[in-house]
């Protein structure tokens, strides 16, 4: 007999009723409108510096769930569309990433204890604001680049899809979800001024994104993503 306390997910994805909710309180945002404008001033960089940039991105996200207790989840695709500014820095080769984004995270979820064969599975989708702040180390190889990525990365809930009957189980939304982000890819230049990307980035979240009883409920994310962007 389960000890959790849990009952089993009972939302098929065919006919459940969807439930789409939004978290009770957010952060103001103008803090990260505030903190993106400073970076739009910084003094623009010397030739010993990377490129100051202004830029888009678009791409997929591949995330599932991680549960405490025997509900496993399967990752499931998502949509992933922003803009960023690489600020750069006194350090040669280093830069600094500040973003801002709409990023769709999701999973399959099931209880592996009670449905081994996966015949009632729910699909859960949090709908987030993500603020990525990420060091950047790169260097010039031919007619583009290659570099590498790390640092912190902050969610903020916009709202979250899920079955009915599995809603009730997800007792608590976390309105913010800190999460470590870690990556690296390719830069084709285009013309005399644009770039063109091709990133992959690893997040694991650090902080709960539901909670379940005594359940912690995270998200592992990998994000695809094609970047063009323009020095200013």
């Amino acid at each position: 007999m389960r000890q959790s306390g849990h009952e089993t997910p009972t939302g098929s994805g065919r006919g459940a009723q969807k439930v789409t909710r939004t978290p009770g309180s957010r952060l103001p945002l103008g803090l990260w409108f505030l903190f993106l404008s400073g970076a739009l001033l910084t003094p623009a960089e010397t030739e010993a510096q990377p490129t100051r940039s202004l830029g888009f991105h678009l791409g997929q996200i591949r995330a599932r769930q991680l549960w405490d207790d025997p509900i496993s989840g399967q990752s499931s695709n998502g949509l992933a569309a922003g803009v960023q500014v690489d600020i750069p820095t006194p350090a040669r080769f280093l830069s600094v990433v500040v973003g801002l984004a709409y990023a769709q995270r999701g999973s399959i979820v099931w209880d592996t204890e009670l449905d081994p064969d996966r015949e009632l599975t729910a699909v859960v989708r949090s709908h987030y604001l993500e603020v990525p702040i990420l060091g950047k180390l790169g260097a010039k190889v031919g007619p583009g680049g290659a570099y590498l990525l790390g640092g912190a990365t902050v969610d903020l809930l916009l709202e979250t899809q899920c079955p009915q009957d599995f809603c009730v189980l997800l007792a608590e939304d976390r309105p913010m979800v800190l999460s470590v982000t870690v990556g690296g890819g390719v830069s084709v230049d285009v013309g005399e001024s644009a770039r063109v990307d091709l990133e992959v980035r690893l997040t694991e979240g650090l902080s709960g994104a539901y909670s379940s009883g005594s359940t912690g409920i995270r998200y592992r994310s990998v994000e695809f993503l094609i970047r063009a962007g323009v020095p200013f």
